[in-house]
């Protein structure tokens, strides 16, 4: 299983690597930025996902929730970034930039990041807590299709 995940985190490491950068740049690689968890990195972007599928294999799940317990500058700010996903695709099909959607996935990424350590999804209230969850949810689901159209796998665990 360790090795599965490894070459997971390996090849989306190169192939994320190449993407981000526009066609018109010289590629630099350097396994050091490749493999950073902390950077502009497949590693860091599939640790979101890993970490979004945590929450929610943790959770009991959500039936019906309302967007009105997503108000908060955090969440919102999630939303926005969910929502420009279909215009970031056809942009970067249109524009044939494949760097845009790199791009894009690692902004979501981040911003997942700012929600999980702003806002607490397992011990939220419990109509804050469907919400989040569904929040968590969809970021899973954007962010899986994002790196599948990159040819990147997006880990449930690391």
């Amino acid at each position: 299983e360790m090795e599965r995940i490894a070459k997971t985190i390996g090849t989306g490491a190169v192939r994320y690597n190449i993407i981000r950068v526009q066609n018109e740049k010289q590629i630099i690689f350097k396994w050091e930025d490749a493999l950073n968890f902390e950077g502009n990195s497949a590693p860091f972007i599939q640790y979101a996902h890993a970490r979004a599928c945590s929450i929610l294999g943790k959770s009991e799940g959500y039936r019906s929730f309302d967007v009105k317990f997503l108000n908060d500058e955090t969440e919102i700010r999630l939303i926005k970034t969910l929502a420009r996903f279909p215009n970031i695709i056809e942009e970067s099909a249109v524009s044939r930039k494949p760097h845009k959607l790199a791009s894009y996935v690692f902004e979501l990424a981040s911003c997942f990041n700012q929600f999980y350590r702003d806002m607490p999804v397992l011990k939220a209230e419990k109509d804050e807590k469907n919400a989040r969850l569904a929040l968590v949810d969809c970021f899973r689901i954007v962010l899986r299709n994002g790196l599948n159209l990159l040819g990147i796998d997006a880990p449930e665990e690391m």
